[in-house]
């Protein structure tokens, strides 16, 4: 809920509140409160998808679009953040695999120029 919203909120408890000394105000706006603190991802799912965003990338966007299209509050925070991680976890994945064959003295070329057959070979 937005700033203004809670505003209006706290504008219309108080006319109740004026008109029937029995409305408790400060607890109707807990009760707001709580209700807006349910509407939001809860920091263990955060954890989780964070966790396999950085850790299995590609799965990382199956929560973002799973996030980004939630009624959760800060569903879209959510996700913007599993993308971005699972973006530098592509990256770094990149750079390793790089220095992977960088330490072999292989370059790509030379894998794309392996012939399937020529390992089967190999195997009998």
């Amino acid at each position: 809920m937005s700033e203004k919203e809670l505003e209006e909120k706290l504008a219309e408890y108080k006319k109740l509140a004026s008109e029937d000394k029995k409305v408790d105000l400060a607890g109707l706006m807990m009760a707001e409160l709580d209700q807006q603190n349910t509407n939001s991802v809860s920091a263990k799912h955060k954890r989780w998808a964070y966790l396999v965003s950085l850790l299995f990338p590609p799965f990382g966007l199956f929560f973002a679009a799973r996030y980004y299209f939630s009624d959760k509050s800060d569903g879209h925070q959510v996700a913007i953040v599993c993308v971005a991680l699972t973006v530098v976890s592509f990256f770094l994945l990149w750079l390793v695999f790089q220095g992977i064959l960088a330490g072999t003295g292989t370059d790509l070329q030379q894998i794309e120029q392996i012939n399937p057959q020529d390992i089967r070979d190999l195997y009998q």
